[in-house]
């Protein structure tokens, strides 16, 4: 008598909570950011991963994904809707969306993380700058990506950030990608590297400028290997 088929396994998601920060004003470079992030989203997505797109720019990366939507994670945080309301699916059905504020990152944190189960990514987008939400947020995910301008001293708001998030997660090491003029990319990378090094620690790792062809599936690669790092550390 042939073996009888095993049952399928059912699939266990890589819950992978990701922080995206951008330590830049100007607005130029947080459009790069935005931009990078979606085409990691989609180029996850593209790989059968699932995704799922937290917007806190006040619909600024729904309107770049072409998602309309009516209800948002504040809504069911404050228990007017249901979660399945404020989540909506893009064209790849393996990548959804949902707002939130960005004033509730912090009230939110758990609600992520519990997504983050569900999903192989969660990205969590926010507006320019470092405000206690986002920090918050920063020192609780999984793995970040830091952006940061390349105009004059611009890359010192990445050192700056890294500063106060280490002040609350020591081992924060978050990706760094650079925006503005690609032309300055690798000598900033450099001077990032060495200041951090110098003066905070272990340098965070550079994947390169938000423009470049290569990013989505070389970040993708490094936030793999981050994260199950990470992980074998914590269950060892």
């Amino acid at each position: 008598m042939p073996n009888a088929p095993r049952p399928a396994q059912p699939y266990r998601p890589a819950g992978r909570l990701v922080g995206v920060v951008c330590a830049a004003e100007e607005p130029s470079c947080h459009a790069q950011m935005l931009d990078a992030t979606l085409r990691l989203a989609r180029k996850a997505a593209s790989l059968g991963e699932t995704v799922l797109l937290l917007d806190g720019t006040d619909g600024a990366l729904m309107e770049a994904a072409g998602v309309l939507y009516s209800r948002t994670l504040d809504d069911f945080i404050d228990g007017h809707c249901e979660l399945r309301d404020a989540l909506f699916v893009t064209s790849n059905e393996h990548f959804s969306a949902g707002v939130i504020g960005s004033d509730r990152l912090p009230d939110a944190l758990g609600t992520m993380a519990g997504l983050s189960l569900n999903y192989d990514w969660v990205f969590a987008v926010g507006p320019a700058g470092l405000s206690p939400a986002q920090a918050t947020l920063a020192a609780g995910a999984d793995i970040c990506l830091l952006g940061y301008d390349t105009r004059i001293d611009g890359f010192m708001r990445a050192y700056w950030t890294i500063d106060a998030v280490r002040r609350r997660n020591r081992r924060w090491d978050p990706l760094t990608v650079s925006l503005g003029p690609r032309e300055d990319a690798a000598v900033t990378a450099l001077m990032l590297r060495d200041v951090v090094r110098d003066h905070l620690g272990a340098p965070a790792p550079y994947v390169g400028h938000a423009m470049d062809n290569g990013l989505p599936a070389s970040a993708l690669d490094k936030m793999r290997t981050a994260t199950d790092r990470a992980r074998l550390v914590l269950t060892a």
